[in-house]
């Protein structure tokens, strides 16, 4: 029985964490880092977070961030409070059953590829429960509340197992009633009569891209910014502007004409696509049962043949 399970985590728990890691290691780019999630994800959140106690608890500048005064009063408090969580959390959880297991997905590949898949799981293995974990926004591998995660990420954590998927590749999608008309986008240098959606943790995902495509001078909209590539997609469908998307969730669309991708450039994402889980329950029956069976269906989506790592 495949049971699903979505457990959108808040911003408001998350921002106090990330602002644990920036504290400690002085540096929103390290404490991006050992989160395996973006720097503008952790900046973002710290910021949300200072934006809504109406105080500045960092200081920075190019290299590091230091804490405020206020920083210096509130961070003891927050670091305290959420190592007792944590260990509270370690304590009262009890062991999951061998036929349970909760995988930790991101929303839009959990809605447009793992969710219409997962019947053949079922199929194959009626005894297992399977919950999906997931979020709007950029997160890092959540260990202590799931057993393994079909992740974005770049970087690797020795304690944990990893195995990657496909590669992750960036390119433009828009409804096919922006290529026509007057302000109709024929090169890239069109973007600039159009808004440019966008995920507001991965504001970079437009700069990458534009960078390849030898585009300067286009600012993002400040006034459509969304927390998921299926938000900003929906928005392209509506004809709301052009949303930079993580292929292949997208296919389906293109497929439907619902979207079209303007452009032939596809760019590689900083991150690619893994199953991750802690090194120490990697050989798991249930949880080697779901590594092999997904890694089986990624290979034979022919959807995912652009985004094959032929290096592996």
């Amino acid at each position: 029985m495949v049971k699903k399970l979505a457990q959108t985590r808040s911003a408001a728990a998350a921002s106090p964490d990330r602002l644990r890691g920036a504290a400690r290691l002085g540096s929103f780019r390290l404490a991006s880092g050992e989160l395996g999630i973006t720097r503008s994800a952790v900046s973002h959140q710290v910021k949300s977070l200072e934006q809504r106690l109406g105080v500045q608890l960092f200081r920075r500048d190019a290299r590091r961030a230091e804490l405020t005064q206020t920083g210096h009063t509130y961070y003891p408090v927050v670091r305290e409070a959420f190592d007792m969580i944590e260990a509270q959390t370690r304590a009262l959880k009890p062991p999951a059953a061998d036929n349970e297991l909760t995988v930790q997905v991101y929303v839009t590949v959990a809605l447009k590829w793992l969710i219409p898949r997962l019947h053949d799981f079922e199929r194959r293995f009626p005894d297992m429960k399977v919950r999906l974990s997931t979020s709007y926004f950029d997160w890092d591998f959540d260990e202590k509340h799931v057993d393994a995660g079909f992740i974005l990420a770049r970087n690797r954590s020795p304690e944990h197992h990893y195995r990657t998927l496909f590669r992750s590749m960036l390119t433009p999608v828009c409804s096919p009633a922006l290529m026509r008309g007057p302000n109709a986008l024929k090169s890239p240098e069109d973007l600039t009569k159009h808004k440019l959606l966008y995920v507001y943790t991965a504001e970079e995902d437009w700069h990458i891209w534009l960078e390849a495509a030898g585009i300067s001078g286009i600012k993002l909209s400040d006034r459509l910014a969304f927390d998921s590539y299926i938000l900003a997609q929906e928005a392209a469908i509506e004809g709301r502007g052009v949303a930079m998307t993580i292929g292949p969730f997208a296919t389906e669309e293109i497929k439907m004409g619902r979207l079209v991708s303007p452009f032939p450039l596809m760019v590689p994402h900083r991150h690619n696509w893994l199953f991750a889980c802690n090194a120490e329950y990697a050989m798991k029956p249930k949880i080697k049962r779901f590594e092999e069976w997904l890694s089986k269906q990624i290979a034979a989506d022919p959807a995912l043949e652009p985004y094959r790592d032929k290096g592996k």
